[in-house]
């Protein structure tokens, strides 16, 4: 009996021994959360972060149309020297388009996850107002500098339910999109710049005519903002969630190609579909 009872002990005492030796799983390290306030014309935010992935939240405190585009500087370039840059010519090499969140209406606020790599950037916002000048001419741009994080061991991006690849020149989606709450990855698979207009179009109206309102911005929008990601450069992504109710829907991007000068959505980069 003192046997069976001893070797029970031993069998009790080396089970627990060797749950100890267990670690638990790791928790999820949170994403940071970084707040920016836009006004016409003006950006406010830190002026430090820290490398890793970064959730940006724009709020729009304006009167017009703001996003947040984040771009990183060739080494050992500031902002003086972007700002002598000839907007129409093309973006010195080692300059990258990060992208951001795309694009908030006034009284509006948009999110997107971004990966910062450490470097000196400039946030701006290239959306043009009704003179035909974007707002960082008109002074909307604000400098930031990153700094390597102290671990190696950071935030992980979302875990997306569908991913949005876009091309020269055309959006591609891994499913259709459906109503509901869902992380999307946003990824730039075309060999030049591209960003995700993403609206939700008014009863009636058509990707069309909320083209026709953006290159002239003035009146009330056929559409209004869900959201999207600004330039990304080739090879870079963000991710953003939306809860999308039923209705129709638009995919635009704006930007002109570094080639002919001619915006994307002229070489077919603009796509209306319906959510269910």
């Amino acid at each position: 009996m003192h046997g069976s009872v001893s070797s029970s002990l031993l069998v009790t005492v080396g089970l627990w021994l060797s749950g100890c030796g267990k670690e638990k799983p790791a928790e999820p390290i949170a994403i940071p959360s970084v707040l920016v306030s836009a006004t016409d014309y003006a950006f406010q935010m830190p002026d430090t972060l820290t490398a890793g992935v970064t959730a940006f939240r724009l709020m729009n405190h304006g009167q017009e149309f703001h996003h947040l585009v984040l771009i990183r500087l060739p080494e050992g370039q500031t902002i003086a020297d972007f700002q002598k840059l000839n907007p129409a010519a093309p973006m010195p090499e080692g300059m990258v388009h990060k992208g951001g969140p795309n694009a908030a209406a006034p009284g509006g606020a948009v999110e997107a996850t971004v990966e910062l790599q450490p470097g000196r950037y400039v946030a701006v916002c290239m959306i043009p107002s009704a003179d035909g000048q974007v707002h960082m001419l008109k002074g909307m741009m604000h400098e930031l500098a990153v700094i390597p994080a102290q671990h190696a061991a950071g935030a992980q991006a979302p875990t997306p339910d569908v991913t949005i690849k876009l091309s020269d020149y055309a959006f591609e989606t891994s499913r259709p999109l459906t109503a509901g709450r869902q992380v999307i990855r946003v990824e730039n698979a075309g060999s030049q710049w591209h960003e995700l207009v993403f609206v939700k179009l008014d009863s009636g109206k058509t990707v069309g005519d909320f083209v026709q309102w953006g290159e002239k911005p003035q009146g009330p929008p056929p559409a209004v903002p869900v959201d999207g990601v600004s330039p990304l450069g080739p090879g870079e992504w963000n991710t953003v969630t939306v809860d999308l109710a039923p209705g129709d829907y638009g995919f635009v991007c704006f930007l002109p190609d570094t080639k002919d000068g001619k915006p994307h959505l002229m070489h077919g980069m603009m796509h209306q579909f319906k959510v269910m």
